[in-house]
């Protein structure tokens, strides 16, 4: 893939202490590897990847494709939200009760594709419900989870607060999916990454690719090293296709569809092939919705206390995490992407210093761009 690379990079000194940070990261084993792009005003100033795809493994390169995880939530769920709003089939305002009928109990009958998108349904952040769907046969899977998610108690009504939930988005994949009758996968991959000749992202790793792959956890559960299979269970009882978890992919790839969404933002017709998402439907989606920090599927940096942004980025900023260790942020007011994308749970999901790691690494590119040092 060529990326569209700007002849001004970032100053020596802010790459030396770059360099300085990431190497103390791995020493540390907050991750055993990691792939960094930034760019500004669309065009890439700086890639680097670092460290080995597991401990003492193969070098990280380009091409390593990194687990998602909720970042899926964004790249894929969202936008193609955003397709079939701009089409009609699905309104915002629509409930529960439309994609659901006859299914819905009384205090979820207000939930609406808002709401799940907002994170204000009133749904929890999680539940292990693959450990029901792995004891189905692979086709009921999906049927289930959505009887699962509607039986499931609110920790609070809907609309009243911003909660952070997988199980929102969960429903919004199986959503998607209904209303279209195709798994999210092949709509992704026909809506999304087709259209923009993006083969850096996608569900499903082919068998026999785990090279390609960085791994993630030793899991207790499937018993082995993780490598080029999805880690949320939730996903993978889904056969890795789930919209809150699933996507693989590298920093270059989440570069090429962030930077295709970002085009349509500033309503540059030459980023908009189809299908077509307007400028208003996608600045909807990226306006904060007053509770929280939310948008519609996108965080937005907290304005008080810890933020994995850092202290640089502006208001008018749009991005989302990912639980094995990835995260992307777009300062939409200075025109700045930042992609981070790490295995952070390798080889164990009890190790979250890359909450210190983050910001660290942010403050040091945002401030040489806006500030020269």
């Amino acid at each position: 893939m060529c990326l569209p690379y700007s002849k001004h990079l970032l100053p020596e000194s802010c790459e030396a202490r770059l360099d300085a940070e990431f190497e103390a990261a791995i020493r540390r084993g907050v991750f055993s590897g990691a792939s960094l792009l930034v760019a500004r005003d669309r065009k890439v100033v700086f890639e680097s990847v670092r460290g080995s795809v597991e401990r003492g493994g193969a070098p990280v390169c380009a091409d390593v494709r990194f687990d998602l995880a909720s970042l899926t939530k964004a790249l894929v769920t969202a936008p193609l939200f955003m397709r079939a709003v701009e089409a009609g089939s699905i309104c915002l305002d629509d409930s529960l009760r439309r994609f659901f009928p006859g299914r819905v109990p009384e205090d979820k009958r207000s939930i609406t594709a808002r709401s799940l998108l907002s994170h204000t349904s009133g749904l929890p952040a999680y539940a292990p419900f693959y450990l029901e769907l792995v004891k189905l046969p692979p086709e009921k899977r999906r049927e289930a989870l959505a009887s699962m998610l509607l039986e499931t108690p609110l920790e609070n009504p809907p609309g009243k607060a911003a909660n952070y939930s997988d199980l929102g988005f969960m429903l919004l994949g199986l959503i998607l999916e209904r209303q279209t009758g195709r798994r999210l996968d092949f709509l992704a991959r026909e809506f999304l990454f087709s259209p923009l000749g993006i083969d850096e992202l996608h569900f499903r790793p082919p068998t026999g690719a785990a090279g390609a792959f960085a791994a993630t956890q030793s899991c207790p559960w499937r018993k082995r090293l993780l490598r080029g299979e999805v880690d949320d269970e939730n996903a993978w009882a889904l056969d890795g296709v789930a919209g809150h978890a699933g996507l693989f992919g590298t920093a270059r790839g989440v570069f090429e569809l962030l930077s295709h969404l970002w085009g349509i933002y500033e309503n540059d017709v030459t980023s908009r092939p189809s299908p077509p998402i307007s400028p208003e439907t996608l600045r909807l989606f990226w306006t904060r919705t007053g509770l929280g920090d939310w948008c519609l599927g996108y965080d937005t940096p907290s304005p008080e206390g810890y933020c994995s942004a850092g202290r640089f980025f502006s208001s008018n900023t749009v991005g989302h995490l990912g639980f094995t260790g990835v995260s992307f942020w777009l300062d939409l007011q200075n025109r700045v992407l930042m992609i981070l994308l790490t295995n952070r749970v390798h080889p164990t999901r009890q190790n979250d210093e890359i909450r210190q790691f983050r910001p660290v690494i942010h403050d040091i590119v945002m401030k040489a761009l806006l500030y020269g040092n």
